[in-house]
């Protein structure tokens, strides 16, 4: 190929043939000899610039096709990747594995029945939980307004239609029932024969819980049927305002959850009730008229007890090694001996007792060595106190008026939270705190409220507290009238 037939060519051969050009090297005279079977000379070093042309697309389609092989490999790999993830994440899926008890209380806990619901989509397995989990709860007051029925005599008969006609399509497809809630506005003799029917099928598609709530009117009560006692597969029974009457036979081996609102009780039904449900961990009386002693001594798993307002109350005596929590709400009328003594692994403790004095305040704290959390509240009597405890970490004082002062030794105190009008601590070790919430009452002194640079008496004690804070980390939240501040350090 000479210069005339290069200059022939196209711009891009032209292109492409210098850039080869410049690229070659052509071997010296010495190298020539040591390369056996090639003759170099200039005519043939055209001839390889031609060559050398084709070599060139010959690579980029081969660096191409690596590319290619690359990509390839990036998309198997990635794919190889995402099927390992989905077999780890199918072999994480250990809640699915749980058993259907333990399923239905995460159910349970979950915060309506429409989140509970969603859970159907997760797979074959929840859906099938779901439907064996069925939720029924009935509200008398709930249908009326969305009924939009004026009468109570025709909302009664509707409302017991309504439920006849849901039990029987709940039946007619054989799905189970976990919970069974019932909710009446009044008292109406007509439903007393429905109401224990209905509890009896309930039970015998072996639900768990059963609620039973009446808003009280008048002196009229509906009684507890009685086929409530012999449902040997329940766990949770909620009542309120209904009647409990004595009953001889109570079958109720499984119950762990008892919580009694607003019942007028008997002494005797209710220690045999609670002697007859050895599994109850969690016990909770509110508003029960009727009782005058309550006697525990027969539940090992007890875990948490809630007494509130029950107005003849006069004396508590609680046995039980496993305890963890203990609220009591007293009323200002009657004076109540609460004896905790045999309760040492108490972990959180709420008082509300307007008549416990120092004395019986510090026979009680002292006597739970592993006390993690202390409430009190409008504990009027309390003058003079001290607290003292390694593994408190949470301490709450509201409404305690007369309190004058108050000396706390707790050097692993996390969070103090109190509400009063004078500052009475005297903290000796709060270097760990991290969460510090007053909450001052307004001044009530008039020349104080007149004289703006005037201090409120609680003012020297707060920075004199302050004071004692050599790190940071401190969240210090202080409410007074309507102005709240926060400060950090």
């Amino acid at each position: 190929m000479n210069y005339f037939a290069i200059r022939s060519l196209p711009s891009s051969k032209q292109m492409m043939l210098k850039r080869a050009l410049q690229n070659l090297r052509v071997p010296s005279e010495s190298k020539r000899k040591r390369i056996s079977g090639t003759v170099y000379d200039k005519t043939c070093a055209i001839d390889l610039c031609a060559e050398a042309s084709g070599a060139h697309r010959k690579r980029k389609r081969e660096q191409f096709s690596i590319i290619d092989k690359n990509v390839k490999l990036k998309k198997q790999q990635t794919a190889k990747d995402s099927n390992s993830v989905d077999k780890r994440v199918a072999s994480m899926d250990y809640i699915s594995q749980l058993p259907d008890t333990v399923i239905h209380i995460i159910l349970s806990l979950l915060r309506s029945t429409k989140d509970a619901a969603r859970t159907s989509i997760l797979s074959k397995r929840w859906r099938d939980m779901w439907i064996s989990f069925s939720v029924l709860t009935f509200d008398q007051r709930t249908f009326q307004e969305l009924e939009g029925v004026q009468s109570m005599e025709n909302c009664n008969e509707v409302f017991k239609q309504f439920i006849d006609k849901s039990l029987q399509s709940h039946l007619d497809r054989k799905l189970g029932i976990y919970k069974f809630v019932l909710h009446l506005t009044s008292y109406d003799p007509a439903l007393v024969h429905h109401m224990e029917r209905w509890f009896g099928i309930a039970t015998e598609n072996n639900a768990k819980e059963l609620g039973f709530h009446v808003h009280v009117k008048g002196t009229r009560r509906y009684i507890l049927p009685k086929n409530v006692f012999a449902a040997e597969g329940i766990t949770g029974l909620r009542l309120q305002g209904c009647k409990l009457e004595t009953c001889s036979i109570i079958k109720l081996p499984h119950l762990q959850k008892l919580y009694l609102r607003n019942l007028r009780v008997d002494q005797q039904i209710i220690m045999n009730l609670i002697s007859s449900c050895p599994l109850i961990d969690d016990l909770r009386l509110i508003q029960c008229s009727g009782l005058s002693c309550l006697d525990i001594s027969s539940l090992l798993k007890l875990d948490r007890v809630e007494v509130h307002c029950c107005n003849v109350l006069k004396k508590i005596d609680i046995t039980a090694p496993s305890l963890q929590a203990f609220w009591y709400c007293g009323k200002k009328q009657v004076s109540c001996k609460i004896n905790l003594k045999d309760c040492e692994s108490l972990k959180r403790l709420t008082l509300e007792d307007s008549r416990m004095t120092n004395n019986q305040f510090h026979g009680r704290f002292f006597s739970f060595p592993l006390l993690e959390k202390l409430e009190l509240s409008n504990c009027l009597k309390l003058t003079n106190i001290r607290i003292g405890s390694h593994r408190l970490n949470r301490l709450v004082l509201r409404g305690c008026k007369n309190l004058e002062e108050a000396e706390i030794d707790t050097p692993n105190l996390l969070s103090f939270e109190y509400q009063g009008d004078k500052f009475p601590f005297s903290f000796l070790n709060p270097k760990c705190l991290k969460e510090v919430k007053l909450s001052f009452a307004p001044m009530e002194d008039r020349k104080l409220k007149l004289n703006l640079k005037s201090e409120p008496l609680w003012f020297p004690k707060l920075r004199e507290f302050l004071g004692k804070f050599d790190h940071k980390g401190l969240k210090l939240v202080v409410r007074t009238s309507k102005v709240i501040v926060s400060f950090y350090y």
